[in-house]
């Protein structure tokens, strides 16, 4: 089993800084934020990409996920924006391979869960895989929005994409927030979870839950631990600290110390 720290956790960090600091508390990999507001765009040069690696290398920690924002044009009626949202994802794919990275997270990004959109995306995932087969690099859809929002829709996608290199980026706190129970979602989809990302908070109205520090909210990560121990998961398991939309949260080096130790403390017995 071995823990990454999504870069969303460092708002105001470089790259290299956050590389720095997921290191230093202890993190075995990262999972860096691929947008033009993030750590690193599509658009760095190879040279920039090996100083990175370089540098992770040097600190014994690997790049596990690309985090891209990948998604929403794969919906749409369009055929030439799907085709570009394509070749958004092989240039996230290309950033996967410079990187050594095992993945790039994708949302199934639409505002509406219709049939069209669902065979939309499918269709668009089969045309993309062939890339990620290429590369050997996984496609990993996080349980996020209309169309991957629980188990069996998830299961839905992988069966119709039809290839080894989809897998789920399962997020269980984001089910529970819509009220789901996130430990009968696992079970449906466990065969095909990459990785599995932890964080905390007190549901509020809308979007406006009050985040914490793990075991000091109302997300029920302690069973989902279980889970995971009972299903005996050897995937990556992601500290979601998100510092960069959530400010309220103590400064990231104090916070994810704290909630790797608990991850740790918990998942290590």
């Amino acid at each position: 089993m071995k823990f990454s720290v999504s870069t969303l956790a460092f708002p105001g960090y470089g790259a290299e800084e956050a590389i720095r600091a997921s290191a230093s508390i202890g993190f075995d990999g990262v999972d860096i934020r691929v947008r033009q507001d993030g750590h690193v765009w599509i658009d760095s040069t190879k040279a920039e990409r090996k100083r990175l690696l370089d540098l992770a290398n040097s600190l014994s920690i690997d790049f596990y996920g690309i985090y891209s924002y990948v998604g929403s044009g794969m919906v749409s009626p369009d055929s030439a924006v799907r085709m570009k949202e394509v070749d958004l994802l092989k240039a996230h794919l290309d950033m996967a391979l410079d990187l050594g990275a095992n993945h790039v997270r994708i949302f199934s990004g639409t505002k509406e869960r219709t049939s069209e959109n669902m065979m939309r995306f499918i269709e668009t995932c089969k045309t993309a895989c062939k890339a990620a087969e290429d590369r050997g690099i996984y496609i990993g859809f996080e349980t996020h929005g209309e169309l991957a929002w629980d188990g069996d829709s998830c299961l839905y996608m992988i069966n119709h994409i039809g290839s080894e290199r989809v897998r789920i980026i399962f997020d269980p706190a984001h089910l529970f927030r819509f009220g789901l129970n996130p430990i009968i979602e696992g079970e449906k989809m466990r065969e095909y979870i990459l990785s599995i990302q932890f964080k905390d908070f007190f549901i509020g109205e809308g979007d406006r839950n009050r985040y914490v520090l793990l075991g000091q909210g109302e997300v029920p990560n302690e069973e989902f631990i279980d889970f995971i121990r009972r299903t005996k998961f050897d995937g990556f398991i992601v500290e979601e600290y998100e510092k960069w939309w959530h400010p309220e949260l103590p400064d990231p080096v104090q916070g994810l110390r704290h909630d790797l130790n608990y991850l740790k403390n918990k998942l290590l017995k």
